[in-house]
Formats: structure tokens, sequence, C-alpha cells
């Protein structure tokens, strides 16, 4: 993995876009007892198992970095995540670009070139055009 490569321990499972319950649950028992689990999310209002995927690892306890590999709006219905990357795609340059935003050798930087609406009430923005975040 893109992470493995910058020094870091990690191991990849994949669950799909649409996660079986089984496989959640192979998810969250993976996730116990590491220091950190990075999960990807796409579309998550597709299939809701995704949310349900994510949701279930926040509640380990194990600090969640999710990353949108294909929009930013997935941000508003995984309220309860902390730190959320938006790549725009899957390819090997963006996720070695968000290993290295994780692991720290590279600094997060970019706009949202839309506006993410609440998932509470669609009608109120969330973040709006040209937010984001740089440190």
């Amino acid at each position: 993995t893109a992470l493995t490569e910058l020094g870091f321990t990690a191991t990849a499972l994949s669950t799909g876009t649409a996660p079986s319950a089984a496989s959640i649950d192979n998810a969250v028992a993976a996730a116990r007892g590491v220091d950190a689990v990075v999960v990807g999310t796409y579309n998550v209002t597709a299939t809701g198992s995704q949310k349900t995927l994510v949701e279930r690892l926040v509640a380990t306890g194990v600090p969640v970095v999710a990353i949108a590999i294909r929009n930013p709006y997935d941000v508003a219905q995984l309220p309860d995540v902390r730190a959320y990357l938006a790549t725009y795609s899957w390819t090997d340059v963006e996720l070695r670009a968000a290993a290295r935003v994780i692991a720290g050798s590279a600094r997060p930087r970019g706009r949202l070139p839309v506006e993410v609406q609440r998932a509470d009430d669609p009608t109120k923005a969330l973040y709006p055009i040209g937010y984001g975040l740089t440190y």
C-alpha cells in the first residue's frame, strides 16, 4: 500500500462499494488493536452499507481517517469522522498523495469546487464553495 511504502505497517482490506454484513464484521475485527484506520468512501449514499462500515469503524474507538475517493459529498453523511480528505479519484497518484498527507510528509491544500450540503438539511451548506483547510 502507499502507506507501507512510507514506512508504516499497513494491511489492505477491500470491502467494495457495497460491503456485506460479513465484510463489515471482518473490517471491524481487523480494526481492533491497530493504531488507526484509513477507509476510502465512494458515494456512501448509494447503498448505505458503506456508511454502516464507517460508523462501525468509528465506534471501535480507533482513530479513523476517511478518504472520499469519488467526490466530497460523503463527508456530510459521516459526521463522526474527525479526519477527512477528498481525493476525487482512486488512481495511484491520488492515493499516494493522500498517504503522504496522512504521514505528514505533505501538506494538504485545496479548495472545494462545489458546495457540500448538510445531510440533515440539504438547503444549508455544511461546507461552502472554496472551503478548505491548509496547514
